[in-house]
C-alpha cells in the first residue's frame, strides 16, 4: 500500500511537532496542512515546505492519508463537514483525547481508523505514542501509522481498553517527571544551594537518568540498585522515601486513569 500525501487537519501544537518530526527525518511523506484559522496552516507549511490548504474539501480530496488534530470539542464539527468527503480507500489518522473508535466508525463506517495517543515529549522527538487499530485497520495501515508517529520517538500497540492506564503512565507522565525536578531543585535550596545551581543540577540530573535509561541495557531497577551503595548517602535517601513511594505512584496513576475515564464518558454525553 503507497500513501504518501499526508494532510493534517488542524495545525496546532502537536501537528507542528509530528510535522517538524517528519520533515527532519525525512520521512517519505507529502505533507499538507489545513485549518480554520488559514494563516496557522500558511505558517506551518511554509517552516516544512508543505501544502497549505484555504479549503476542507481541497484538502481532503489531495490526502492519501488525513491526521485529525484538532481539540476533541471540534471533532463533531469537522466530522459533519468531511464525513462525506473521506473516501473508504484513505487511512485516517487521530489524535485527539477521550474520543473512542466507535465513535469515528460510526461516522466514517467504510474508512480505515487508527488512533493514537502522543505525549507533549513529541516536542523534542522524544515520545512515546500508543497506537490503537480500527476494525478496518490492515497491516499495511498499522505501518502507516507507525512510519508517522515514529517521527516523534517510539510506538506501542495497545488495545483500546488500556487507553487510560497509557493516559496515566505515558500521557501525564511527563508532568510526573517535572514535578519531580522541581522538588528536587527546591531541596537543594532548603540545603543551602542559591536557586540556579540548585535548578541546573536537577535537570541535568534527570536528563542524564533519562539518557541511562535510554541507553543501558539494564532495568531501573538494577540502575538504581548500582547507584546505592550499603549504608551510603542514596541508601539513606531511599529509606527517607520509604515503602509507601510505589503505593504513592500507584495512587497517582489510578486517580489519573479513573479522570480519564469520567473524561471519556462526560464527552460521550
Amino acid at each position: 500500500m503507497e500513501a504518501n500525501k499526508l494532510v493534517f487537519l488542524g495545525s496546532g501544537n502537536m501537528a507542528a511537532a509530528i510535522g517538524r518530526g517528519l520533515a527532519a527525518q525525512h520521512a517519505p511523506f507529502k505533507l499538507g496542512f489545513y485549518d480554520i484559522h488559514k494563516e496557522k496552516a500558511d505558517a506551518l507549511a511554509a517552516e516544512l515546505n508543505a501544502a497549505s490548504f484555504a479549503d476542507l474539501t481541497q484538502a481532503v480530496q489531495a490526502a492519501d492519508m488525513l491526521l485529525l488534530a484538532v481539540k476533541p470539542q471540534a471533532m463533531s464539527g469537522l466530522l459533519a463537514d468531511a464525513a462525506g468527503l473521506i473516501r473508504p480507500e484513505q487511512l485516517v489518522l487521530t489524535i485527539a483525547a477521550g474520543l473512542p473508535i466507535a465513535y469515528y466508525e460510526a461516522k466514517l463506517p467504510e474508512v480505515p481508523l487508527v488512533r493514537a495517543m502522543p505525549n507533549t515529549s513529541a516536542q523534542v522527538l522524544a515520545a512515546i505514542t500508543g497506537l490503537m487499530a480500527g476494525s478496518l485497520a490492515g497491516a499495511a495501515h498499522k505501518k502507516l501509522a507507525e512510519q508517522v508517529f515514529a517521527a516523534v520517538g517510539e510506538t506501542v500497540w495497545i488495545a483500546e481498553k488500556d487507553i487510560h492506564a497509557l493516559t496515566a503512565i505515558s500521557g501525564s507522565g511527563p508532568a510526573y517527571f517535572y514535578y519531580f525536578t522541581e522538588a528536587l531543585a527546591q531541596a537543594g535550596e532548603k540545603l543551602g544551594m542559591d536557586a540556579a545551581t540548585s535548578a541546573q543540577l536537577a535537570r541535568q540530573t534527570a536528563i542524564g537518568s533519562g539518557q541511562m535509561l535510554l541507553q543501558s541495557p539494564e532495568s531501573p531497577e538494577t540502575l538504581r540498585v548500582q547507584v546505592t551503595s550499603k549504608g551510603g548517602t542514596t541508601a539513606a535517601a531511599l529509606a527517607a522515601f520509604g515503602v509507601d513511594l510505589p503505593e504513592l505512584v500507584e495512587k497517582a496513576c489510578t486517580a489519573c486513569a479513573r479522570r480519564s475515564e469520567e473524561m471519556a464518558e462526560e464527552m460521550a454525553d
